[in-house]
Formats: C-alpha cells, structure tokens, sequence
C-alpha cells in the first residue's frame, strides 16, 4: 500500500476528474498507515462525488478507523437514504451504528440486511432486539413495529402465523399421526 500511494498520486494529479484513483489513493492510504491523509483525500472526493458509493464506503471506514464512527454512520444514512444498499454495506452500516452507540438502528441495519439476503425471519428477529433496546423514542418504536407487521405479511401462510404469535405465545402443535 505504501509504494502504490505516489503512484496513485501521480495519477490523480494528471486526471482529478477520474473518482477511483481519489478512491485508491484513499484506501492505500488507510491501509499504509496514513489516516490523516486518507481521510482528507476521501474528504475531498466527498466533495467532488457526493452519494458516490464506493467513495461513501472508503470514507466511512476510514473515519471508523480513526475513531470517528458517529461520522461514519452519518455518512452511511446519507448515502443509502438516497441508493439501496448492498448486503455487505447494510451490514457495515449496523456495525457503524452499534460502533457509534446507536444500538437499536445497528439492530435496524441487520435486519435490513437479513431481509436483502431473504431471510424474512431473522429480519424480524432483530427488529423484535431492536424493540427491547431500552431508551427508544416513539418514532422508532412505531418505526420497527410497522416493519415487522410489513415483514410478517411476506412471510408464508403457516410461517406468519408462528411469527405473529411470536416467540413467547408458540401456535399449538398438532401432533396426531396423520
């Protein structure tokens, strides 16, 4: 990583426009060592590339690194706010809330992505931690419980009615031969 920062430097002064070399030089960067320098590098090309998401990506992990995980959860919401995310980058986004303190939203983003990878139930399993999360406001509660109640309504006839009923109210089992 340290020998290819001057390359890509050199790259970039002779093309600025080009978005991938900001993002190389900032990941090559980060990975020699060089916080401070990737993350005004990645600053810029923030500028440059607003919503960008392999810029948003590298930047948010570079603040991560430099102890900076509010700003990087920021950043994540602004970006996929506006562009679904991918499941790897869903679940960046929880890590970078659960990393920023924000417990019931890194809750959020893990269902997100469980319900990206098409496991419905284990989405709204952590929807279900999300609601246990002491502190919640009114907004978020309302906010998890209608993605539930959304969830439960794609899930199969026999499944739904197990999630419905929920983990502490089981459905009778019918356990006569058939």
């Amino acid at each position: 990583a340290g020998e290819a920062v001057p390359l890509l430097q050199d790259l970039l002064e002779r093309r600025p426009d080009v978005t991938l070399y900001r993002t190389a030089l900032g990941q090559a960067q980060l990975e020699a060592g060089r916080i401070a320098a990737s993350r005004t590098t990645l600053e810029e090309a923030m500028r440059l590339f607003p919503r960008n998401v392999p810029v948003t990506m590298r930047y948010a992990e570079t603040l991560m690194r430099n102890g900076d995980p509010k700003q990087a959860h920021i950043v994540l919401l602004d970006l996929f706010n506006n562009v679904p995310p991918t499941p790897e980058q869903a679940r960046f986004t929880a890590l970078a809330a659960n990393a920023a303190g924000d417990v019931a939203d890194a809750y959020y983003y893990m269902s997100e992505y469980h319900v990206i990878s098409g496991d419905l139930a284990l989405a709204i399993d952590q929807l279900r931690l999300a609601l246990a999360v002491p502190g919640l406001n009114e907004v978020q509660r309302q906010r998890f419980d209608a993605r539930i109640r959304e969830l439960q309504e794609y899930l199969p006839k026999g499944r739904r009615a197990k999630e419905i009923a929920g983990p502490t109210n089981p459905q009778p089992v019918d356990s006569r031969p058939r």
